[in-house]
């Protein structure tokens, strides 16, 4: 019968796996808010999109 090496197995509990995915959300999440902060309070425009541009006929 073999023994399992504790340090060689990788167990990991989900509710820390969880924990991390939604702490890592979190800081995504106030990366972005900061941005359009930052964005609104000098007027920066963060849309990459040009409005008026017209499509080419081919």
């Amino acid at each position: 019968m073999e023994r399992l090496d504790g340090e060689a197995t990788a167990i990991v509990r989900p509710y820390l796996v969880e924990c991390e995915r939604e702490e890592e959300h979190a800081a995504r999440q106030r990366l972005r808010r900061l941005s359009l902060v930052m964005a609104a309070d000098f007027g920066i425009d963060l849309d990459t999109r040009d409005v008026h541009a017209m499509g080419v006929a081919w």
